[in-house]
C-alpha cells in the first residue's frame, strides 16, 4: 500500500512552456497590419491609374523607332501600334488627356489615322530640316503643357510620358514630388547607358517590349556590297547628267527604303565603307540646272569598291 501511495504522489508533470498571451497579441497585430498595408498599396496604386493623362513626344519617338527598327508607330497592327497598346494597357474610362506633340509637317504620319485612335494632336514647329539636323520645341511644350494641367485638373492622378530619352527626367522628378504617379516608356537605343530611370518614375519600360519589336540581325557584309552596287547602277545611269549629283543625305534615305533597312544601321555601314576606302567623296561642278556653276559633293565607288563588287559576283557565280 505505501509502495503505491508513493507511486501516486510522485512529480506532476509540468505543462509545455506557452508564448505570453501579449507575445501572441502582437504577432497577431503584425500580420494584419502587414495585411492592411498591403491591400492599402494595392488600392492606392489602382486608385492612381483612375484618372490618366498621356503626353508622347512623338518627334523623338517618331524618328527612334523608325531609325533603329525601321518601325512606324502607328502601326497596322494593333499589337504592334503605339496608340492601340497604351489605350489597351490604361483603359479608355481611365484616360483623361493624351496628347501627342510633332511637327508634323515633318514626319511621314497619317494624321487623319492618329486622330482615329482619339489622340489630341499638338503641332510645334521645328526648324524645318531633316533626320540628324532637325531640332524641334516638342518635348519644351509638353514639358509645359504636363506642369500646367497639374493646377488645371488637379484630380490627374498619374503622368504617362512616352519619349525616346532623357529629356523628361525634370518634369518626371517635379511630379513624383507634387505626389503624382509617374509612368514612363522610352528608347533603350537612345537613352543615356548611365542613367537608372526606375529611380525617376514608378514604372519604365523600353519601347521595344512594350510593342513587341524583335530587334532583326543583319547581313552586314552582304549590306556593304548592296549598297556599293547601287551607287555604281546610280553613276552609270546618271552620273554624266550635268545637273545631278549623288548627294548623301538622299542616298541614305534612298537606301533605307530600298533595302528596308534601319537608318542607324545603313549610316554604320556607309561610314565603314568610306574608313576602309571602297567609297570615296568628290565635288562635281553643276553644268546646266538651276545650280548651274554651284559645287556639290557626293559619293561614289573607288576603284576598291568596284573590285568588291566584281568579286562579290564571281562569288555568287561559283555558289551557282
Amino acid at each position: 500500500m505505501d509502495e503505491l501511495k508513493e507511486k501516486r504522489t510522485g512529480t506532476v508533470a509540468q505543462p509545455l512552456p506557452q508564448p505570453a498571451v501579449d507575445e501572441q497579441l502582437k504577432s497577431a497585430f503584425q500580420i494584419m497590419t502587414s495585411v492592411v498595408n498591403d491591400s492599402n498599396r494595392t488600392f492606392n496604386s489602382e486608385r492612381k491609374l483612375d484618372n490618366v493623362a498621356i503626353f508622347v513626344d512623338y518627334d523623338n519617338v517618331y524618328w527612334s523607332l523608325m531609325n533603329n527598327y525601321s518601325h512606324d508607330p502607328d502601326y497596322q497592327s494593333e499589337d504592334k501600334n503605339l496608340f492601340s497598346r497604351l489605350w489597351e494597357r490604361y483603359g479608355q474610362d481611365n484616360v483623361r488627356s493624351f496628347r501627342v506633340y510633332a511637327d508634323f509637317n515633318k514626319l511621314r504620319s497619317n494624321m487623319t489615322s492618329l486622330q482615329k485612335k482619339r489622340v489630341q494632336i499638338r503641332h510645334v514647329y521645328s526648324n524645318g530640316k531633316d533626320g540628324d539636323h532637325r531640332k524641334n520645341a516638342s518635348d519644351i511644350e509638353l514639358c509645359i503643357d504636363a506642369i500646367e494641367n497639374t493646377y488645371k485638373d488637379p484630380s490627374i492622378s498619374c503622368y504617362v510620358f512616352v519619349t525616346a530619352d532623357s529629356d523628361m527626367i525634370p518634369i518626371m522628378s517635379r511630379l513624383m514630388y507634387k505626389g503624382k504617379r509617374v509612368e514612363l516608356y522610352y528608347s533603350a537605343k537612345n537613352a543615356p547607358k548611365h542613367i537608372e530611370f526606375k529611380n525617376y518614375a514608378h514604372h519604365a519600360e523600353d519601347l521595344a517590349s512594350l510593342l513587341g519589336i524583335e530587334e532583326k540581325q543583319y547581313d552586314r557584309d552582304k549590306l556593304m556590297n548592296q549598297i556599293l552596287v547601287e551607287i555604281k547602277k546610280w553613276h552609270d545611269s546618271f552620273g554624266t547628267q550635268g545637273d545631278l549629283f549623288l548627294g548623301l543625305s538622299w542616298f541614305k534615305r534612298y537606301l533605307i527604303n530600298t533595302l528596308s533597312t534601319p537608318a542607324e544601321i545603313i549610316s554604320e555601314i556607309l561610314e565603314e565603307l568610306k574608313q576602309k576606302s571602297f567609297i570615296v567623296e568628290e565635288t562635281k561642278v553643276l553644268s546646266k540646272g538651276k545650280l548651274k556653276g554651284s559645287s556639290k559633293n557626293q559619293i561614289l565607288c573607288s576603284e576598291l569598291g568596284l573590285a568588291k563588287i566584281t568579286e562579290s559576283e564571281d562569288q555568287a557565280q561559283v555558289v551557282k
